[in-house]
């Protein structure tokens, strides 16, 4: 077989390929039927050691997903490129045997895939539409490729089949880049460090406990009287098991399932008008790293979860509530947990509905758990009698995602240069460590070798993040290692230890390089 043929069989796979990876998206956003490169990204964070995966996402943060599904359409588009010329090296079999053997040879790669890390509840839909997918490439390589290379690219008739499946492909490739570089636009646009100073406060925000000893409230002449702790809507970070596409829901269609001894389903509008709870609630995500911008704090307003629960009445036996998602992801909690009246489904944020990246139209709020306990796109809640490993515990990570001891710099920032010779004042940061609250929160401008107290702004709830600052009175010329670290309300030092976030979530003291001229 000439080479020039076997390049040909080649580039047009690519291309078809191309074209069928853009339909699997084009489809996911239509009908909601997981894309291959979603499942493939599912089952990777099963295949792939706990500490592998919980490594590459300690270093790519919010990147880490949308690269792990554009890696997973690159493979895709090489895969389709080898049965391209596979089909040029069975050349001389019979038409319908060169089509099944690629059909036969793609679904043997992908369904096992499509079964380990497909969602629980859409399995077998996955499955067919895989391998529908792989009917239609079989069909365009086949059609582009019975007489592809000794046809010019374009005959007296019109252009030939290899300008269509060249067509199709360039298609295809325009729509990948749309999907994928928007999604990435998207994902610059919410990473980096987040304020945690608000302009406005929400008008029910009101410090809701005692300052705490070594706490003071901000006088009206100091400098930091606007600050609320309060992250705006835009600003709270943004990560999802989804990476690229998060599931869009039609509040005229969404139903909640409440399952129980009454099962029940609520629509938007009944959720809605159920009696309400508002308050600030502060979410990080487990694999936030020690200093980094995976923690926000939002007022959120929503109804009790004991609320929906005892309406549907929870069966003798119980020991967990079951989430699921739109997404297909899934979590639970131990009832007692669920019927903690600060366990909440929420439908605002910020006096806002929820928008899509946030879960709209409803998700679950608890205190003092990681993110990976509150799921968005709720979908159905289930009173279960055996204890339930979710999306994440499945893959290695802790089941209960209790936060840990959590405090960062936020000014000055790492290189910065400060002014010597006067007090500098614009020194603040945050911690956090869930239900436990913040008691202490102590700096060091040495390396840690000595420590002085921060001054810490009570104006939230305990179970939120705590802000404080500090003046710093006589800075000395040179370079100098800033470190904070926090004791939580229990009397407990932050654990100074350097792990990354797999499994339990980071532990460390944040460290800051800065100059002082």
């Amino acid at each position: 077989m000439p080479n020039t043929d076997l390049k040909h069989g080649t580039l047009l796979g690519a291309a078809a390929m191309t074209a069928v990876v853009a339909l699997m998206f084009a489809l996911r956003f239509a009908a909601g039927i997981q894309a291959l490169p979603d499942v493939a990204a599912d089952a990777l964070t099963l295949i792939l050691p706990g500490g592998v995966f919980g490594y590459l996402i300690d270093r790519l943060q919010e990147f880490g997903r949308p690269s792990l599904i554009i890696g997973v359409a690159i493979g895709l588009i090489a895969l389709g490129a080898l049965a391209g010329a596979a089909g040029w090296r069975l050349g001389t079999l019979p038409r319908v045997a060169r089509v099944a053997i690629i059909i036969v040879g793609l679904a043997a790669l992908t369904v096992p895939i499509v079964i380990i890390g497909g969602s629980e509840d859409a399995t077998l839909p996955t499955a067919l539409a895989t391998l529908g997918y792989w009917v239609l490439f079989a069909a365009a390589l086949e059609a582009g490729g019975s007489r592809f290379a000794a046809q010019p690219l374009f005959a007296a008739s019109g252009p030939s089949r290899r300008v269509l499946l060249y067509g199709a492909g360039a298609l295809g490739a325009v729509y990948l880049a749309d999907y994928l570089g928007g999604r990435i636009v998207r994902a610059v646009s919410l990473g980096g460090t987040r304020p945690t100073i608000a302009v406005t406060p929400p008008p029910s925000l009101a410090p809701a406990t005692p300052i705490p000893p070594g706490a003071t409230a901000a006088p009206a002449a100091d400098p930091f009287a606007g600050l609320t702790g309060i992250t705006t809507t835009k600003d709270f970070y943004v990560i999802a098991k989804n990476g690229l596409d998060d599931p869009t829901v039609d509040p005229a269609r969404w139903r909640l399932q409440v399952q129980g001894q009454r099962p029940y389903a609520l629509g938007y509008d009944e959720l809605r008008a159920l009696p309400a709870v508002s308050g600030p609630r502060t979410l990080e995500c487990i694999s936030n790293i020690v200093g980094g911008s995976l923690i926000s704090t939002a007022e959120f307003t929503g109804v009790p979860l004991r609320d929906l629960l005892e309406r549907g009445g929870v069966p003798a036996g119980t020991r967990e509530i079951r989430f699921t998602s739109a997404d297909g992801y899934t979590e639970s909690i131990q009832l007692e947990v669920a019927m903690d009246p600060s366990t909440v489904v929420a439908y605002l944020i910020n006096d806002e509905p929820l928008p899509k990246v946030h879960g709209f139209p409803a998700r679950v709020l608890m205190s003092g758990r990681y993110g990976v306990k509150n799921p968005k796109w709720l979908t159905k809640i289930e009173p279960v009698a055996q204890p339930y490993n979710g999306y994440w515990p499945q893959r290695g990570w802790n089941k209960d995602a209790f936060v840990r001891t959590f405090s960062r710099l936020d000014t000055p920032q790492d290189q910065a240069v400060v002014p010597a010779g006067k007090p500098f004042s614009l020194i603040r940061g945050v911690a956090f460590a869930g239900a436990r609250g913040i008691s202490r929160v102590e700096i060091s401008f040495d390396g840690g070798r000595t420590w002085s107290d921060t001054t810490l702004r009570r104006i939230l709830p305990k179970d939120d993040w705590m802000p404080f600052t500090y003046t710093w009175a006589e800075p000395n010329p040179g370079k100098h290692d800033v470190v904070v670290r926090a004791t939580d309300g229990d009397g407990a030092v932050q654990d100074a230890t350097e792990r990354d976030s797999f499994p339990d979530g980071a532990t460390g003291y944040h460290h800051t390089k800065i100059t002082v001229a």
